[in-house]
């Protein structure tokens, strides 16, 4: 059952005094990141499932079963989940914020969800968290299309020294298509059009000194109809640093559905694994 984030079933959830606090709002996001900091392990893996599948009541035994709560299953389920709920009192009281997910006892068992929107937070400011920590590297992340501008704008804020550009992977499935996509991109010279050697000339001969994250949505498409060569030359040129003269780096950060990975052309090829 898909619940949109204005449904009135929102508001009967079993949550309680839990829910007191205010709503997550949209800029929230480094309040998500101290929320997360104060969670344990097995907070961490629920709050993660939950963002992985937003707006969708998930009964409590799904949890203890795919996130394999209890590894003996000599447990009752229910327990098990209560338990392993224990630190999310700690991220309220970090955060300022109420829980980021609901829940609502029934007979049967006890099913949680998170809206679309708060989902959507956490996983911007998880992302741009991590892809701020990996300077001068290369990064693949599973995102939904609706997710990507969000994450763009986030970096933007974290990355306050930064160039972040973005790129359509779907517009770049040649390389003449690519060389064409990235010049107007990353506003290279105008020589750097003139075909495939000049373009990578140009990309290895950026200042030392640029620091750029560079964002290529619908990567699974991003030279597609190219040998896997051509698309590792590409990938080298875009990603490098931190460099020790002139401290400037620059970061690739590949987003696409999982579904589009699984199928991905070069997925057998290289050794780049996207992840939440």
């Amino acid at each position: 059952m898909h619940l949109a984030d204005n449904d009135s079933e929102w508001e009967q959830h079993s949550g309680g005094s839990g829910h007191r606090d205010p709503e997550w709002v949209r800029g929230d996001e480094d309040r998500a990141l101290r929320y997360w900091e104060a969670l344990d392990e097995k907070g961490r893996d629920i709050l993660r499932y939950l963002i992985r599948h937003p707006a969708r009541k998930i009964h409590h035994t799904e949890l203890v079963k795919e996130l394999r709560l209890d590894p003996e299953g000599t447990k009752n389920p229910a327990n098990v989940m209560a338990g392993s709920l224990h630190s999310m009192g700690g991220g309220n009281k970090a955060a300022g914020r109420r829980y980021p997910f609901s829940w609502w006892e029934k007979k049967n068992g006890t099913c949680y969800a998170m809206k679309e929107g708060t989902a959507g937070i956490f996983d911007n400011a998880l992302k741009a968290s991590q892809v701020a920590k990996s300077w001068g590297q290369m990064v693949a992340l599973n995102s939904s299309a609706e997710r990507v501008w969000p994450l763009v704008q986030r970096l933007d804020d974290v990355l306050d020294s930064a160039d972040v550009r973005l790129v359509l992977g779907s517009a770049c499935t040649t390389a003449l298509k690519a060389v064409q996509q990235f010049v107007a991109a990353l506003q290279l010279p105008y020589e750097a059009a003139e075909g495939w050697t000049e373009f990578v000339k140009h990309l290895d001969s950026r200042p030392a000194s640029r620091q750029q994250c560079i964002v290529v949505a619908d990567a699974c498409r991003l030279l597609k109809h190219e040998d896997h060569e051509v698309w590792c030359e590409l990938a080298e040129a875009l990603h490098s640093g931190p460099h020790c003269l002139g401290g400037g780096w620059s970061t690739l950060v590949l987003l696409d559905e999982e579904t589009a990975w699984d199928e991905w052309t070069f997925k057998t090829l290289t050794e780049v694994r996207p992840h939440d």
